[in-house]
């Protein structure tokens, strides 16, 4: 079973993070500069306070209108953070993304933030699991 090491060992580990107190204006145009859908938040020590996503930034504005000008990353960002370990498997993030409706969770070893992973990267290291036992068995059976 594929685990959370192996995916960030492809995808890359670390963390591109956003700071509390980052204009949310600034903090939008961060995650689409990034091209990211979600970016940690930490306070001044680097301790992660919450995460914040395109999801928060849009139910934000849905709800109150566009009026973003004097808020924060910390004024909407999720703060109740489901995370990771390397040692997980992706069906185990993947179970506890589905259970907390999540799409990003950061990873910690040893109370150190060491990367994220999203859904997409979770289904795409799942699918070339799959292929791999697939093409596995079909070797297998031609033998």
């Amino acid at each position: 079973m594929t685990t959370i090491r192996q995916v960030l060992d492809q995808k890359g580990w670390g963390s591109i993070v956003i700071s509390g107190n980052r204009p949310l204006q600034r903090a939008a145009k961060f995650l689409a500069d990034n091209r990211i859908g979600a970016a940690p938040v930490v306070d001044d020590n680097g301790k992660l306070v919450g995460m914040l996503s395109e999801r928060d930034i849009m139910r934000f504005v849905g709800e109150f209108g566009t009026d973003i000008s004097r808020r924060t990353a910390a004024d909407l960002m999720t703060t109740i953070v489901a995370s990771c370990a390397p040692n997980n498997t992706i069906l185990d993030a993947m179970l506890l993304m589905t259970n907390r409706r999540c799409r990003h969770l950061p990873v910690f070893e040893d109370h150190a933030l060491v990367g994220i992973v999203s859904i997409g990267d979770l289904v795409k290291a799942r699918l070339e699991e799959a292929e791999f036992e697939v093409d596995s068995l079909r070797a297998y059976i031609a033998s």
